[in-house]
Protein backbone atom coordinates (compact mmCIF):
# COMPACT_ATOMS: atom_id res chain seq x y z
CA UNK A 1 0.00 0.00 0.00
CA UNK A 2 2.76 2.63 0.03
CA UNK A 3 4.26 3.98 3.27
CA UNK A 4 2.19 5.73 6.34
CA UNK A 5 3.71 9.47 6.96
CA UNK A 6 2.71 10.16 10.71
CA UNK A 7 2.49 14.77 11.41
CA UNK A 8 4.62 15.39 14.17
CA UNK A 9 3.64 18.66 15.86
CA UNK A 10 6.44 20.74 17.50
CA UNK A 11 4.64 21.76 20.42
CA UNK A 12 4.47 19.73 24.50
CA UNK A 13 0.65 19.90 24.84
CA UNK A 14 -0.73 17.46 22.10
CA UNK A 15 -3.00 15.02 22.12
CA UNK A 16 -3.22 11.73 20.93
CA UNK A 17 -5.27 8.49 20.39
CA UNK A 18 -5.53 6.17 22.89
CA UNK A 19 -4.94 2.80 21.16
CA UNK A 20 -1.63 4.13 19.75
CA UNK A 21 -0.92 7.02 20.69
CA UNK A 22 -0.70 8.81 17.39
CA UNK A 23 -0.34 12.74 17.63
CA UNK A 24 -4.05 13.86 16.41
CA UNK A 25 -4.76 17.49 18.31
CA UNK A 26 -2.87 20.64 19.54
CA UNK A 27 -4.33 21.51 22.65
CA UNK A 28 -4.35 25.37 21.50
CA UNK A 29 -6.86 24.42 18.77
CA UNK A 30 -9.46 23.05 21.36
CA UNK A 31 -12.46 25.24 21.20
CA UNK A 32 -14.87 23.45 24.01
CA UNK A 33 -16.98 20.46 24.97
CA UNK A 34 -19.93 19.15 23.50
CA UNK A 35 -22.22 16.37 24.44
CA UNK A 36 -22.71 13.51 21.80
CA UNK A 37 -26.28 11.46 21.41
CA UNK A 38 -24.66 8.02 21.95
CA UNK A 39 -20.93 8.43 22.30
CA UNK A 40 -20.48 10.43 25.53
CA UNK A 41 -18.40 13.44 25.79
CA UNK A 42 -16.91 14.85 23.14
CA UNK A 43 -13.91 18.15 22.83
CA UNK A 44 -14.67 20.27 19.92
CA UNK A 45 -10.82 21.47 18.18
CA UNK A 46 -10.21 24.07 15.27
CA UNK A 47 -7.59 21.22 13.20
CA UNK A 48 -6.91 18.03 13.54
CA UNK A 49 -3.77 15.91 11.73
CA UNK A 50 -3.31 11.86 11.51
CA UNK A 51 -6.80 11.31 10.98
CA UNK A 52 -8.46 9.59 8.18
CA UNK A 53 -11.96 11.48 6.94
CA UNK A 54 -14.58 9.30 5.74
CA UNK A 55 -17.10 10.24 2.85
CA UNK A 56 -19.87 12.54 3.71
CA UNK A 57 -22.98 11.04 6.10
CA UNK A 58 -26.07 12.26 7.59
CA UNK A 59 -26.07 11.32 11.28
CA UNK A 60 -28.76 12.53 13.88
CA UNK A 61 -26.88 13.78 16.86
CA UNK A 62 -30.14 14.56 18.99
CA UNK A 63 -33.59 12.23 19.84
CA UNK A 64 -35.26 15.24 19.09
CA UNK A 65 -34.33 16.29 15.67
CA UNK A 66 -35.99 14.70 12.28
CA UNK A 67 -33.25 15.46 10.18
CA UNK A 68 -29.38 15.09 11.00
CA UNK A 69 -26.28 16.91 10.72
CA UNK A 70 -24.12 16.50 7.40
CA UNK A 71 -20.45 15.33 8.84
CA UNK A 72 -17.51 13.30 7.86
CA UNK A 73 -16.09 9.95 10.67
CA UNK A 74 -12.79 10.36 11.67
CA UNK A 75 -10.15 7.58 12.77
CA UNK A 76 -6.75 6.96 13.13
CA UNK A 77 -4.60 7.08 10.34
CA UNK A 78 -2.20 4.62 11.95
CA UNK A 79 -4.51 1.73 14.05
CA UNK A 80 -7.66 2.94 12.23
CA UNK A 81 -9.87 3.33 15.68
CA UNK A 82 -12.70 5.59 15.28
CA UNK A 83 -12.07 8.89 16.93
CA UNK A 84 -15.25 11.35 16.16
CA UNK A 85 -16.38 13.12 13.44
CA UNK A 86 -15.88 16.70 11.42
CA UNK A 87 -18.94 18.59 11.11
CA UNK A 88 -19.47 20.02 7.41
CA UNK A 89 -23.36 21.45 7.79
CA UNK A 90 -25.39 21.75 10.58
CA UNK A 91 -28.68 22.09 10.42
CA UNK A 92 -29.48 24.38 13.23
CA UNK A 93 -28.49 27.96 13.05
CA UNK A 94 -27.26 27.92 16.89
CA UNK A 95 -24.85 25.36 15.95
CA UNK A 96 -23.35 26.71 12.85
CA UNK A 97 -19.83 27.59 14.75
CA UNK A 98 -19.33 23.84 14.65
CA UNK A 99 -19.13 23.68 10.90
CA UNK A 100 -15.44 22.89 9.77
CA UNK A 101 -14.04 21.92 13.28
CA UNK A 102 -13.53 18.37 14.45
CA UNK A 103 -15.05 16.68 17.25
CA UNK A 104 -13.05 13.72 19.10
CA UNK A 105 -14.12 11.32 21.53
CA UNK A 106 -13.32 12.25 25.22
CA UNK A 107 -12.43 8.93 25.80
CA UNK A 108 -10.17 8.11 22.68
CA UNK A 109 -7.72 10.83 23.65
CA UNK A 110 -4.58 10.91 25.67
CA UNK A 111 -1.91 13.10 26.70
CA UNK A 112 1.55 12.38 24.56
CA UNK A 113 4.72 14.17 25.04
Amino acid sequence: MGKLFIVQPGNRFVFGCKDCRTPVVLRRDFIGQCKTLLDGQGLLFRSSCNVRESSVTEKVLSSEEEDGDIVRFLSCLKCKSQMGWRYEFCRKSEHRYREGHYLLFHNKLCPVN
